[in-house]
């Protein structure tokens, strides 16, 4: 290798050296029973109203997020309902985008809970209210907590590994994910296992 490559070459890992690298939001695949059972979340019926921000934890610091009307607490504390502001991670790579279009429009909203403060971020759970099926909408009502013992392991191909304490949501070509996702819940049955159960 000549000189020139080689100064090339020492100049370009230097470069690399001291640059920052950029850092990703990893979301793991979100599945509702899993999320809703998630310690430390609050499972929410609201709206979000407008981009807001306020006073962070020094006088010259500010939280931005949503300013949100919350209709109803499925899982966490009544107290909840008074919470009218939801931090959206803003300037981080996790930052959760609300759309334009969705202000005033009822959404279940799984965010997480922090002695009140709530949080959402690209990776939460957050979905147009009337587009749950009827059953999602009794599982987040209550009947998902049947089910917290378990954990839902989705599965894109067969054959799919059957661990304890798990249902395996059946993603691939000819499986029932569709329907599990739709219109069952994950519980405990006898011994480690756990099965698929229709939401009545």
């Amino acid at each position: 290798m000549d000189r020139r490559k080689c100064i090339l070459l020492v100049a370009g890992l230097l470069l690399l050296e001291i640059s920052s690298p950029v850092e990703a939001c990893i979301c793991l695949p979100s599945v509702l029973q899993n999320s809703y059972c998630n310690s430390g979340v609050a499972v929410l019926k609201g709206k979000f109203l407008e981009p807001s921000q306020k006073p962070g934890e020094s006088p010259t610091d500010v939280v931005k997020g949503y300013k949100v009307h919350i209709l109803e607490v499925l899982r966490g504390d009544d107290a909840l309902k008074s919470v009218t502001f939801i931090d959206s991670m803003k300037g981080t790579s996790c930052e959760y985008h609300h759309s334009p279009k969705g202000f005033n429009v009822d959404y279940l909203i799984i965010a997480d809970n922090n002695n009140g403060d709530l949080t959402v971020s690209s990776c939460s759970y957050i979905e147009i209210w009337s587009g749950l099926s009827p059953k999602r909408i009794l599982g987040v009502k209550g009947a998902y907590s049947e089910g917290c013992e378990c954990k839902v392991v989705p599965c894109s191909s067969q054959p799919c590994s059957s661990e304890p304490r798990t249902c395996t949501l059946e993603q691939y070509e000819g499986g029932d994910g569709e329907n599990q996702r739709k219109n069952q819940v994950c519980v405990p049955s006898k011994g480690p296992r756990c099965i698929w159960k229709t939401i009545e």
